[in-house]
């Protein structure tokens, strides 16, 4: 038998190219072999001859030739090299088999198989002649090195962990892995990219080949060169808008106090489609833009600047129409026959009255694209729930106006059948269908199946989408149903999720000291749901699924410990009512007394929509002072012993902000008016109180952190004089008044053991206060650096003297498993005070769960 190897079986650097000699002879050698075989003459396997071999010449490197071997029997299969990679795995992946005929065709892609594999560094194929003329096929494999370690040199600004986060978890390359070319690549490139995002602009890595051929060590050598940071920004060809309004829209800033103003590619690219859609959302269509990049003969500095051409001025001329449905010619301009297209449900006039731009205006992209969805949601909430508007542009030659084209496909119209609801295991799907926008046997509203979709999710009862983990809740319409014509039925798909939690923590703040936390609470409580048996309750399947919220909260501290138990019912009987009860007891250590305080409160609301709300409550309280100091003002010992407060209350709230805990966008408005006394107890006056909060982003980076403002107003008065005690007035300081310690400002009592004015605030009847406080995200999505202004007063009566301003900077902590609120630190500096004001530089606030 005689072994021999096809040069185009072979794969690899190390058999890229073919004696050019050995392809001219094959079709004389390939005849010579059959006049071998003709003559029935073989070579026994394995024989050794004293000359030079003689044997089969080379097989054909074409892909349309064919093997002279092609047809012989496969006796045989056999693999050389295999050491790590199972034998099990390279026959699952080739196609040869023994016992089949040869095919050369089928041999060479087996070993492109084995080559995807990225498992070996060589792969080729010889045939061995048996004595009977089969052939066994042997696959000689050098399997590829491993990857022994994984190293990073020359890194000082960005440390190894950091590193390896983007090599091991983003890239995949780790330890014992083959080694994969592509993939080192893929890792180099992402430490550049990394390195650019902190503004070095000019490094590079590159790897230790000479390592990696030698021991398997991946070694990243980088050179960080200098860091490359934004010194001027400029435009060239903004003849329509300024600098400054251009330079709102783009994420690439200035290197300044607040940001670092790195320079990178990916940024300044978004940075050209931002002013692209900018200046076409204001009808400059024909816009185009680039940008240039100039740096500093020493690499640390660089000027940007935006090439900007922007073309004519476009207006809308008219709008036509086009029924898809029809599938008719357009209609809608002057002399046309049908304005209307054929159109059923909505004429031209009706369609341009929901569109926010009109025939002569600029042709503004934004608008254009929130006009064609305000049609189709006008369609969709009719009932025509597969209408369909596209748009097309048509502009008139010779002139920079543009005919707006409306295809519209108006479908059929459907009443909404069956509502069906899967995956509430726990919960009552009641729950779930007072958030669906959607009722049986009406017109199927498609905007309010979207938006319940929203709603849902927002309730916190259930799975939100966590690809790969969760899905969250999911709304769609159904098809037609065959046997119920005219009706589209509606699946709400939910996954359940831990609501309940028990938890522990400690809060510390400048303003009561070191609290200790402890909470059971669920957000998904069933007060009638009682459990059948011991172990259902272990297992949390009772006292859940009807939405309600419970939670008992033990709160111990230093200076001021609360106990409270309450419990919520969002949709009262299945309505827009809601109702809500809590107990409690506080105790509280002032400098001068103590204060204990233990109460119900009982509310009834109502929700207008999904932005109003209002309600009327009920508050209970008996408060006792204790341990009087003898220098306390005159207004402490008039109240100590243990009072009654009884209060009927009215409030009214609305909230368009985004976040609850970190609003980025949208306003909220509070008004309280409360009458202490109308149920009885010691006290007889009014107190009103109103917040309004605005917040507004002014810029957001490529990453999606957004840089925010808000503004705080609060007001608060109590209209008789002199009636309401010490504990139930307004005070200002601390963390709601920045500057001005805790309870730090106000007018003066006088003190009981000598009639003089003393040094201790009393509060007062007229409190009011603004704030504003710029927020923007350094680093992450974790920190982010505030600066801040505080102006306020707080008097006897309704006047604004004495006004206070104090301005700071401070610091806010995200923490994911810290809760949503943030960890707050703050300097702040009065600007304007009075003598007698208790001032404080540093103030805090941390929540730490355990």
């Amino acid at each position: 038998m005689r072994s021999w190897i096809p040069s185009h079986l072979r794969t690899g650097p190390r058999y890229a190219a073919m004696d050019s000699a050995a392809r001219r002879g094959w079709r004389a050698g390939a005849l010579a072999a059959a006049m071998v075989l003709a003559m029935g003459i073989s070579e026994p396997a394995g024989a050794q001859q004293s000359g030079p071999a003689s044997g089969p010449p080379p097989l054909p490197a074409a892909e349309d030739e064919t093997s002279p071997f092609d047809g012989r029997l496969v006796t045989g299969i056999r693999f050389e090299g295999l050491q790590r990679v199972s034998e099990r795995l390279v026959r699952n992946n080739i196609n040869s088999t023994e016992g089949r005929p040869l095919s050369w065709l089928t041999v060479r892609d087996d070993l492109r198989r084995l080559e995807r594999l990225g498992q070996f560094r060589e792969v080729r194929a010889d045939l061995l002649v048996q004595s009977d003329q089969s052939v066994v096929i042997v696959f000689r494999l050098t399997e590829a090195p491993i990857v022994r370690d994984i190293q990073v040199t020359g890194n000082r600004q960005i440390n190894d962990s950091e590193i390896a986060t983007v090599v091991n978890e983003e890239v995949s390359l780790i330890a014992g892995i083959p080694i994969d070319d592509y993939r080192i690549g893929q890792a180099r490139r992402r430490i550049e990219e990394l390195y650019r995002d902190r503004g070095f602009y000019q490094v590079q890595v590159r790897v230790n080949e000479e390592e990696l051929a030698d021991r398997g060590y991946v070694i990243f050598e980088v050179r960080e060169g200098e860091r490359t940071r934004v010194k001027v920004i400029r435009f060239d060809g903004n003849k329509s808008f300024s600098d400054k309004q251009l330079r709102t829209q783009i994420t690439t800033k200035v290197a300044g106090l607040l940001d670092r103003g790195p320079l990178d590619n990916q940024t300044l690219d978004e940075d050209v489609g931002k002013l692209v859609t900018w200046y076409r959302d204001r009808g400059y269509l024909d816009v185009r833009a680039a940008r240039q990049i100039t740096l500093a003969p020493n690499g640390k500095e660089a000027i940007v600047t935006f090439l900007i051409e922007e073309g004519p001025l476009c207006t809308l001329r008219k709008v036509t129409l086009l029924n898809l449905d029809r599938r008719g010619d357009a209609a809608g301009g002057e002399g046309d026959a049908d304005p209307n297209a054929g159109l059923r449900v909505l004429s031209l006039e009706q369609i341009q009255g929901l569109m926010r731009v009109k025939p002569g205006d600029v042709y503004s992209m934004d608008k254009i694209r929130s006009s064609v969805t305000a049609i189709r949601d006008a369609y969709h909430q009719m009932g025509y729930v597969d209408a369909r508007v596209d748009r097309e542009e048509l502009r008139v030659p010779g002139s920079n106006n543009v005919d707006l084209r409306l295809a519209i496909s108006e479908g059929e119209r459907y009443r909404a059948g069956l509502v069906t609801i899967k995956g509430n295991e726990l919960t009552k799907s009641k729950v779930v269908r007072r958030h669906i926008g959607v009722t049986p046997d009406s017109w199927l509203d498609g905007t309010a199946a979207e938006e319940s979709e929203e709603q849902i999710n927002n309730t916190g009862l259930f799975a939100r989408d966590v690809p790969g983990i969760s899905r969250g809740p999911k709304v769609t319409i159904q098809p037609e149903d065959p046997a119920n014509p005219g009706y589209r039925d509606v699946l709400v798909e939910v996954e359940e999720t831990n609501t309940g939690s028990l938890s522990f923590g400690a809060a510390v703040s400048s303003d009561a000291g070191l609290i200790g936390l402890i909470t059971l609470s669920q957000r998904n409580f069933d007060i009638s749901d009682t459990p059948d048996s011991l172990d259902e309750f272990l297992r949390g399947r009772s006292f859940r699924g009807a939405g309600q919220r419970f939670e008992l909260s033990l709160q111990p501290g230093d200076e001021q410990s609360t106990y409270s138990l309450s419990l919520a019912e969002p949709a009262l009987f299945e309505s827009d009512y809601g109702a809500s009860a809590s107990v409690y007891f506080r105790d509280r250590e002032f400098s001068d007394y103590d204060e204990e305080r233990y109460g119900t409160r009982w509310r009834l609301g109502r929700r207008f929509g999904t932005r109003w709300a209002g309600g009327l409550s009920l508050r209970g309280e008996s408060i006792d002072l204790s341990d009087i100091d003898s220098d306390a003002p005159v207004d402490v010992f008039e109240v100590e012993n243990r009072r009654t407060i009884s209060g009927l209350g009215f409030d009214i709230a609305r909230t368009s902000a985004d976040n609850r805990f970190r609003p980025t966008k949208g306003t909220r408005t509070e008004l309280s008016l409360e009458q202490i006394g109308a149920l009885g107890g010691d006290f007889d006056f009014t107190r009103f109180t109103a917040e309004h909060s605005v917040y507004v982003t002014v810029d957001e980076d490529f990453l999606g952190r957004k840089t925010v403002v808000s503004l705080n107003t609060r007001t608060g008065y109590i209209f008789q004089d002199d009636e309401a005690p010490v504990y139930e007035r307004f005070y200002l300081g601390g963390r709601n008044f920045r500057g001005f310690d805790f309870r730090g400002i106000g007018p003066l009592g006088i003190r009981n053991d000598t009639g003089t004015v003393g040094g201790d605030h009393v509060g007062g009847d007229f409190s009011f206060f603004v704030g504003i406080e710029y927020e923007k995200p350094v680093w992450e999505d974790m920190l982010a650096v505030v600066l801040f202004l505080d102006t306020g007063t707080l008097n006897d009566d309704l006047s604004f003297e004495d006004y206070r301003a104090a301005a700071g900077i401070g610091a806010r902590i995200y923490l994911p498993q810290f809760g949503p609120a943030p960890l707050a630190f703050d300097f702040a500096f009065p600007l304007a005070k009075e003598e007698t004001d208790d001032t404080q530089v540093f103030s805090f606030s941390v929540d730490i769960p355990f």
